[in-house]
């Protein structure tokens, strides 16, 4: 699936003192490489000291980090993006949930992976894109194989739903493809959100923005047409949801690929 991740932003602060609180409607990787930093997951909290600590920000808990002690900057590297490739990885147990520590060998690694995921990702063409996807993944399956988690894979119920949302170009009947893997409703609603960190209707959104950042690259269709074929009535609606997901317009996406 062509851009099945939308890159939002990324820097790199070699003397940060910031505090972020809140939740996360996207997912980011965040990289310390020197000072300390208070992190809480709701009300879990862990100290990154000592070295080099990768932690995922996502949707689900509240999440709050800040230098620590107060006053003493920190090396902070991060990259944050949102789509259905986003959800696989959390969905396929590829996405850690919580701090992981790195050796000095790792954190070499996951910083030039990261650096160079990040350059990549701020071009606008759609190799750039795609190497910017692939070196996250490979940083991803390196902190996985550094930690022993354990082999990826999803169930068969999960992978269905996931195959079903983004097949969907009109809003799915949600309570039929409950009823398809099994479950009610209320159940396949709380144990999607728990595998994916996203509701059902959160995810389905995801892929019509993907569906359509391919046919704004792919095709010469008029964006209402677009929107149409997506099961928007209104053109207006459907870019401003564009938007939200993507960054941009709809025209200033198509520009950026045909231009």
């Amino acid at each position: 699936m062509l851009d099945d991740l939308i890159f939002l932003h990324g820097k790199h602060t070699p003397s940060c003192i910031a505090t972020v609180d809140k939740h996360f409607d996207y997912h980011t990787v965040q990289l310390l490489t020197g000072g300390a930093v208070e992190l809480f997951y709701d009300d879990q909290r862990y100290e990154l000291a000592g070295g080099a600590w990768v932690w995922p920000c996502h949707p689900g808990p509240w999440i709050r980090f800040h230098e620590w002690p107060r006053g003493r900057p920190w090396n902070h590297r991060y990259l944050s993006f949102t789509g259905p490739r986003a959800v696989s990885w959390q969905a396929d147990g590829l996405w850690p949930r919580h701090p992981v520590a790195l050796s000095p060998e790792h954190a070499a690694s996951a910083s030039g992976l990261l650096d160079a995921a990040t350059e990549l990702a701020h071009r606008s063409d759609s190799w750039s894109q795609r190497r910017a996807v692939n070196l996250l993944e490979r940083l991803l399956l390196e902190l996985a194989e550094g930690t022993a988690r354990p082999s990826l894979g999803r169930p068969a119920w999960l992978d269905r739903v996931l195959r079903e949302l983004a097949g969907a170009d009109q809003p799915p009947d949600y309570a039929r493809l409950a009823a398809a893997v099994g479950m009610s409703l209320t159940t396949l609603r709380r144990r999607f959100r728990e595998a994916t960190g996203q509701t059902l209707h959160q995810h389905h959104l995801a892929c019509r923005v993907t569906e359509a950042k391919r046919r704004l690259s792919d095709s010469d269709e008029p964006i209402k047409l677009i929107a149409q074929r997506l099961g928007y009535r209104d053109v207006f609606y459907f870019s401003r949801q564009f938007r939200q997901l993507a960054g941009t317009s709809p025209a200033a996406y198509r520009r950026s690929r045909q231009g």
